[in-house]
């Protein structure tokens, strides 16, 4: 047993590239985002769930998200993402994030509450409170508090604008401190079939990182999508989603490692219609 925890910290401290002052893994992306390459910082509706601090400014009624992932085929080691969205009126709403990211011996969580609000016709602003844990079994557990900022903006009609930022004031958890993230994105939707995405992001003590990404709807109820980043090594997504009845629908989202192999990855979810 011993030998699968330590092939997940070879991967783990070969992947960051670097640990200085690290405590979190690279967060792993819901379904839909991992598919379009982490492309989603300025996708403009819920339908990806909450890829940026303003989504539940924009009003959706309810809705629910549960993704989960196993990075790169490891049996040992599961990622979980539960989501939630509930409007407070025609210009603002609330959410809750839950994530999980672990193996036996080493557990990370995170969990956020959202408030995202419109401001006229083409600004919304949002922001969390997070509180982030870490345990390591024999060694104990150590937690913290932050806080996140995100924005979206309609430039044009098919063109959007996004920008969040996550623990811009960084708090020790133990003796390190989670990085503080910077992303900025844009989104062309020219119509309700596709979307094109691309956005950069800067983890403090990691190199910046460009994606790139596509959602393209041959029909309403079904999506395909497919992107690619880099900084460092690239890594390439894909995936497709189907949209049922009632408001339920279903992602399956990949993402494709040159060194470390494949991370599948399913979600469901539920939007009141």
């Amino acid at each position: 047993m011993k030998y699968k925890y330590l092939l997940c910290a070879c991967l783990w401290l070969s992947y960051t590239e670097s640990t200085v002052a690290q405590v979190f893994m690279r967060a792993f992306d819901n379904s839909a985002s991992m598919a379009m390459g982490g492309a989603s910082v300025a996708y403009p509706d819920a339908d990806m769930g909450i890829q940026n601090e303003a989504i539940p400014g924009f009003g959706e009624k309810t809705a629910v998200f549960l993704s989960s992932a196993i990075p790169y085929g490891i049996s040992g080691w599961n990622t979980a993402q539960f989501q939630a969205l509930q409007r407070i009126d025609d210009n603002s709403g609330a959410g809750i994030d839950m994530n999980y990211s672990g193996t036996d011996a080493y557990r990370e969580q995170r969990y956020r509450l959202l408030y995202g609000r419109r401001i006229g016709e083409a600004l919304y602003l949002g922001g969390s409170a997070d509180w982030l844990r870490v345990s390591a079994g024999e060694y104990g557990a150590a937690s913290a508090i932050s806080f996140g900022l995100g924005l979206l903006v309609r430039a044009l009609p098919d063109l959007w604008l996004g920008a969040r930022i996550q623990n811009p004031v960084r708090q020790n958890i133990g003796i390190d401190a989670p990085s503080s993230v910077l992303r900025i994105g844009a989104s062309w939707k020219p119509n309700d079939r596709l979307v094109l995405s691309a956005e950069t992001e800067k983890i403090l003590e990691r190199p910046v990182q460009i994606k790139s990404g596509f959602e393209y709807r041959p029909i309403p109820a079904l999506i395909l999508r497919a992107g690619v980043r880099g900084g460092g090594t690239a890594r390439l997504g894909f995936g497709a989603g189907v949209r049922l009845k009632g408001g339920l629908g279903l992602d399956m989202g990949s993402e494709w490692h040159p060194s470390l192999g494949m991370t599948p990855s399913a979600m469901i979810i539920w939007r009141r219609p």
